[in-house]
């Protein structure tokens, strides 16, 4: 029962969350087909009883061509936000079929999108084992040491109001002026092997695991500290259990909260993930993103929405999978028998 009922619960999240980002995608998606309607007004041959008509009906020529005759050609313009975002989140799983769409992408982000995605897969994958052993590591070093305790706590308050993308900076500024090979800092190309990415991720994984390891460390250490301080410890102790069994005991009766504080870490992280891949260009999604967006001027600029959606569709299903495969592991997990 209670498994259906946190599955019912992040089906119900991750539905309010889908329909909220196809409803943004949507506005971006709707905007950028209004815009390119207007400048289609300019060659329309004809104008004139375009104008006529919109006179008559007391409305301006550019308003009477978005509402009657764009949509004929643009009809994402007459369906619903909804409707529009979540069509573009599903299309952006394939490149383009429009050939100039295709070729802009191509021109703005070279790598494929199997490829984006493997990067920055590997790149989340590597940081987070790094992220939970430090965090586990350090949790049990402070329960051992006061002294460990109070560092990790300033550190963790001090250190989460700091930017990922500062450590970043400072770390491309100790590669230029200094003697590690500056070709650390290229972007991997296209097609490029598994060694060269790994050696390209070293300084992204160390800037998001120093940022974001206090925190979760933090998260582990209170949770052991409260399920020590329990009377059942100390009954085990006081009967004579070694200290090692009496420690598996805790470390499997807060395994339940703790997924849940991995999980809300995750998410921080995956943002990370976003920004530090811009940072350091490594070709994955955070880069994408970016590419999504072109021009310097408001002239210029124009949204690329296959580049910025599939990003969003592939972070959405990832937590989506991980929030229902934890569902499923909590009540083996769980020391009461998944009573909760």
């Amino acid at each position: 029962m209670h498994n259906s009922l946190g599955l019912f619960r992040v089906v119900v999240r991750f539905t309010l969350v889908l329909v909220l980002v196809s409803f943004l995608v949507g506005t971006g998606v709707k905007a950028g087909l209004e815009q390119q309607a207007r400048n289609e007004l300019l060659n329309y041959p004809d104008y004139l009883e375009l104008y006529e008509n919109a006179t008559r009906l007391g409305m301006e020529p550019s308003d009477y061509y978005l509402k009657y005759i764009a949509p004929k050609k643009h009809p994402e313009l007459a369906a619903p936000t909804v409707v529009v975002g979540f069509n573009a989140l599903i299309s952006s799983l394939a490149p383009p079929k429009d050939e100039m769409w295709r070729k802009i992408e191509h021109r703005h982000f070279a790598i494929s999108r199997r490829e984006a995605f493997l990067r920055t897969f590997i790149f989340l994958l590597v940081s987070e084992i790094f992220l939970v052993l430090l965090s586990v590591v350090v949790a049990f070093w402070a329960l051992r040491s006061q002294r460990v305790a109070g560092i990790l706590s300033i550190f963790s308050r001090v250190i989460s109001g700091i930017p990922v993308w500062w450590l970043g900076v400072v770390f491309i500024l100790i590669i230029i002026y200094s003697a590690l090979p500056d070709d650390i800092l290229i972007s991997p190309g296209p097609g490029a092997g598994l060694l060269t990415i790994l050696r390209a991720m070293i300084f992204p994984v160390l800037t998001v695991v120093l940022i974001s390891f206090w925190r979760l460390a933090m998260e582990f250490y209170m949770l052991l500290r409260r399920e020590i301080l329990s009377p059942y410890v100390s009954y085990k102790r006081a009967v004579g259990l070694p200290e090692n069994r009496i420690l598996r005991s805790v470390f499997k009766a807060i395994s339940v909260p703790a997924l849940s504080v991995w999980f809300s870490h995750l998410i921080e992280v995956e943002g990370m993930v976003i920004v530090v891949d811009y940072l350091f260009k490594l070709g994955g999604l955070g880069q994408m993103i970016a590419s999504s967006f072109s021009g310097a001027r408001a002239e210029t600029f124009y949204f690329i929405p296959s580049l910025f959606t599939f990003p969003l569709l592939v972070f959405i299903v990832l937590n989506l999978i991980i929030s229902i495969s934890i569902e499923f592991i909590k009540p083996k997990l769980d020391p009461r028998g998944g009573r909760i």
